[in-house]
C-alpha cells in the first residue's frame, strides 16, 4: 500500500476514534463501563478510540469489536465510515505450513529427534530374548502343555511346570484361570471435565437511548441524576443502586435497556404525552400513574 494512502487511512481511523470517545463521554460512560458490558479487552477499546490497531487480531474480529462498541454507545451512524476504513486494513500474513509429506519442520532447540535405528534395535532385542526363552523352556521340557486360547469357554490356561508325564495333566487342568461369566465393565474415565461455572448475574443498570430528541428527568433513589433534553442518537446509563423514576417528554422516542435486557420503546404506541416510569434493580418496572 502506498505511504500516502496508509497515512490517509490512519488519520481517518484516528478521527473516527476521537468521535467514539466524544460519544462515550456524552453517554456518561467510562472505558471500564464499556469493558464490563462487552468484555472486549481494555487494550482493544483504547486502540479503537486512538485509531491504533497494532496488535489487534484479523480485521474480521476488529469489525466485530467496533460494531459492538458503537451499538452500546448509540453511535451506529459511524458504522459505515468505520467499516470502509477497516476494509483497507491488510490481513496478517500467515506462516506457510510445512509439507506433511515433504521436509519436516525442525523441533525445539536443545532436543534431537530420536533415531529410528534405536527403536528397531530395542524391539529386535526384546523379540530375540522372548524367542530364546520360549525355545529354552520348550527344549528343557519345563512347558508341559501349551493350550490354545478357547473362544468357546473364555478360558486362558496357565502354563504349569511339571515333569512332562501324563500324571501332570489333572494338575494342569486345575491351574486354569477362568475369565468366563460377568466381567465388570471399566468405569468411564471423566478426564479433565469440569463443571461449568455459573455465569455471573449482570449488574443492575439502566440505559436509555434517544431515537429522537427527548426531554428526560431521572431520579435514582432521592438523587436527581439527569434533567435535560437527550439529543437523538445519544445514550445515557446508570448503575441502579436504588429504584429509578424516569419522566419522559416523548416516551415514543426513548429506548429502554434494564439490566442488559432491551425493553424497547417506553411507549411503543407512539404517544407524545409526558409519562413517568419506575425501574427497579431487580429488573421489574411499571408505569407510574
Amino acid at each position: 500500500m502506498p505511504k500516502s494512502e496508509r497515512t490517509d487511512r490512519t488519520d481517518a481511523l484516528k478521527e473516527l476514534g476521537a468521535m467514539v470517545t466524544d460519544r462515550r463521554e456524552q453517554a456518561n460512560l467510562s472505558l471500564d463501563d464499556i469493558y464490563d458490558r462487552t468484555r472486549i479487552r481494555m487494550g482493544y477499546l483504547r486502540g479503537i478510540e486512538e485509531g491504533n490497531y497494532e496488535g489487534f487480531p484479523e480485521p474480521v474480529y476488529i469489525k466485530g469489536f467496533v460494531r459492538t462498541y458503537l451499538r452500546l454507545i448509540g453511535a451506529e451512524d459511524l458504522m459505515d465510515d468505520f467499516m470502509a476504513q477497516l476494509d483497507r486494513l491488510q490481513p496478517r500474513k500467515q506462516e506457510p505450513a510445512g509439507n506433511i509429506l515433504g521436509t519436516a519442520t525442525a523441533g525445539p532447540r536443545g532436543f534431537k529427534p530420536a533415531s529410528h535405528f534405536w527403536l528397531f534395535f530395542v524391539l529386535l532385542l526384546a523379540l530375540a530374548g522372548t524367542g530364546g526363552y520360549v525355545w529354552y523352556a520348550w527344549s528343557s521340557g519345563s512347558i508341559n502343555n501349551l493350550s490354545v486360547f478357547s473362544m468357546e469357554n473364555w478360558h486362558w490356561p496357565l502354563f504349569p511346570t511339571g515333569s512332562g508325564t501324563s500324571e501332570d495333566t489333572p494338575a494342569s487342568q486345575d491351574a486354569v484361570l477362568s475369565v468366563s461369566g460377568d466381567v465388570p465393565a471399566a468405569a468411564p474415565v471423566s478426564g479433565d471435565a469440569r463443571p461449568e461455572e455459573p455465569k455471573p448475574k449482570p449488574r443492575p443498570s439502566l440505559m436509555i437511548q434517544a431515537r429522537g430528541d427527548v426531554w428526560m428527568g431521572v431520579t435514582i433513589g432521592n438523587k436527581s441524576v439527569f434533567n435535560r433534553t437527550l439529543r437523538s442518537g445519544n445514550t445515557v446509563s446508570w448503575d441502579l443502586t436504588a429504584p429509578a423514576q424516569v419522566r419522559l417528554g416523548r416516551p415514543n422516542m426513548a429506548n429502554i435497556t434494564l439490566n442488559g435486557k432491551n425493553l424497547g420503546l417506553a411507549n411503543s404506541r407512539g404517544s407524545k404525552k409526558s409519562e413517568t416510569y419506575l425501574y427497579r434493580p431487580d429488573g421489574t418496572w411499571e408505569k407510574v400513574k
